[in-house]
C-alpha cells in the first residue's frame, strides 16, 4: 500500500489473535481463494486494531486495484473489460472489505490508495463506482482522511465526484 514503513512507530504491538489469523490467511491465498475469503464478509467479525497491522493485506489489494485501473484505449479501465469479470468481482470484494476494515480500525490516515479509488470512479460499472463511493463515505464519517489529502489528490477526487453529480 505504498506506506513508508520507516515512518511507523518503532514499537508496534501485536494485533489481536483473530486479526492476525485473518491477515495471515489473506497473505497466503491466491485470487480465487481471496474472493472466497472476502465474499461472505458482510459484517465485521474481527477485532478492531490498527490499520498498520493490515499493511501486507492492503499491499495485496493495491496490486489488484492497480491492475484494475490500467486504462485500455482512451477510456476503458481493465476491470470494465468483459473478459475481466473475475477481476471486477475481486475489486468489488476488496472495496467492500476495505470499507468494513476502515470503519473498524484505527490510524486510518495510513491508507494510501486514494489514487486507485479516484481512477475507479471512472469505471463504466455502476457497482464499482458505488463501492468506491461507499468506501469514501466511511472515510468521511469516521475520520478527517479526505480533508487531510494532499491538494492534488483532493482536487482530483472533487473533480471525479463533480463528473458523477
Amino acid at each position: 500500500m505504498k506506506i513508508d514503513r520507516s515512518k511507523l512507530k518503532k514499537y508496534l504491538p501485536e494485533p489481536p489473535a483473530d486479526c492476525k489469523l485473518f491477515i495471515d490467511k489473506l497473505k497466503s491465498c491466491d485470487r480465487k481463494e481471496l474472493h472466497e475469503l472476502l465474499k461472505p464478509i458482510t459484517i465485521w467479525h474481527i477485532g478492531k486494531c490498527e490499520l498498520y497491522h493490515w499493511i501486507d493485506a492492503l499491499d495485496l489489494f493495491d496490486s489488484i486495484l492497480e491492475e484494475a485501473c490500467i486504462k485500455t484505449g482512451t477510456w476503458m479501465l481493465n476491470c470494465d473489460k468483459p473478459e475481466n469479470a473475475e477481476l471486477k468481482i475481486l475489486v468489488l470484494d476488496i472495496l467492500h472489505f476495505t470499507a468494513l476494515l476502515i470503519e473498524h480500525s484505527y490510524s486510518r490516515h495510513l491508507y494510501n490508495s486514494i489514487e486507485y479509488l479516484i481512477m475507479l470512479l471512472q469505471s463504466s460499472d455502476v457497482h464499482i463506482v458505488l463501492g468506491v463511493l461507499s468506501l469514501l463515505y466511511v472515510f468521511s464519517k469516521r475520520s478527517n482522511f479526505i480533508t487531510r489529502l494532499q491538494h492534488d489528490k483532493k482536487q482530483a477526487l472533487i473533480g471525479r465526484l463533480i463528473f458523477l453529480a
